[in-house]
């Protein structure tokens, strides 16, 4: 597996062709894990399905004196039921790692976050003999905290509100009915040396169509974050990521990785995570390439950096929308802009 939405789909497949040990398939539809992971995403007004699953697990843990691990596998045994043990395992430790921060309206915001101590994708991961399998079962040491799952959903507020902005003050995608510090700040962003009348009428038109993607996926119904386990072993050098285009899920997925989440609690970086957000929405909603990120300076110039690269470029996409909507200070403009 690569995607979160694999998984996704696996456990889904799971919980609804597969049958765990008799008791626990009797909570698994009253708790409803089949609803929970619904065709369209995890479904809203299912949020307290993964806690009750987290609760559930320790209280067996306690009343039996057992680990949780030995819990999970248990709860999987079941020889009449088609399928692997080892995919019904997966599947309770994939919904005991998901969290519900945040319902806005029709929005419902979601957290996965796998244990630390995970190489790979969660039915990846749980394979072997039963001893290995207990032992990964065990694995509990979530790579996002409480706090940070909140950072996130706060961050994906402010990147709405932005995107929104920008949206609007790109008025339709139309250079002639923009005003003039609009159109400054598309030139300062995007239009390299040639300064072409062309490229800025071309600039507003991708940027407005562009934000008006990015801003519709910000009030998905169903967006999820998430860690990317191929970057655990270097994970404070990232920011972020998302696949090009999506994943082809019906909903949004973000991976956030350690650059952002140690910035937790620093009211002064949250336009860092607002950027991270926008930035890597833009990746998913308009297909942007990472040309180039802040170090490397954004400002666009016709030898290295021409108009071509900077309008499909990520990091300028997320830099210009905090600065239009008046969240990127001077002095970190000044030091992007390089």
């Amino acid at each position: 597996m690569d995607k979160f939405t694999q998984a996704y789909d696996k456990a889904r497949d799971v919980v609804t062709k597969q049958k765990f040990e008799a008791d626990w398939q009797a909570f698994s539809e009253k708790a409803g894990m089949a609803k929970l992971l619904d065709a369209s995403g995890f479904r809203s007004g299912a949020g307290s399905t993964a806690d009750a699953v987290r609760k559930r697990l320790e209280k067996a843990a306690r009343d039996k004196e057992r680990k949780v691990g030995e819990v999970i596998y248990d709860a999987s045994v079941n020889a009449k039921s088609p399928g692997l043990l080892a995919d019904r395992a997966a599947t309770i430790k994939f919904v005991k790692h998901v969290h519900h921060v945040h319902k806005r309206g029709g929005q419902d915001v979601w957290v996965y976050a796998p244990p630390k101590s995970d190489a790979g994708w969660v039915f990846d991961e749980i394979t072997g003999d039963a001893a290995t399998i207990k032992a990964r079962l065990e694995h509990d040491d979530e790579i996002f905290s409480a706090d940070e799952r909140k950072w996130m959903s706060t961050s994906l507020g402010k990147a709405r509100k932005i995107s929104e902005d920008c949206k609007a003050k790109l008025a339709g995608g139309k250079v002639k009915s923009a005003r003039t510090s609009v159109k400054d700040m598309v030139k300062r962003w995007f239009l390299d040396d040639a300064d072409n009348a062309d490229d800025l009428e071309a600039a507003f038109t991708t940027l407005y169509a562009g934000f008006k993607k990015i801003a519709a996926a910000c009030n998905k119904a169903t967006l999820v974050f998430a860690d990317y386990p191929d970057w655990r072993a270097q994970r404070d050098k990232y920011f972020g990521a998302a696949f090009r285009g999506g994943e082809g899920g019906a909903f949004p997925v973000i991976y956030l990785e350690g650059a952002f989440t140690r910035l937790t609690g620093n009211s002064g970086k949250m336009w860092l995570c607002v950027e991270t957000v926008i930035h890597e929405m833009s990746h998913h909603e308009v297909s942007t390439q990472d040309h180039r990120y802040d170090h490397h300076g954004l400002k666009p110039t016709t030898g290295s950096f021409p108009y071509a690269t900077a309008i499909e470029n990520a990091d300028s996409w997320g830099y210009f929308a905090l600065d239009l909507a008046g969240y990127l200070s001077r002095a970190d403009r000044d030091k992007v802009l390089k």
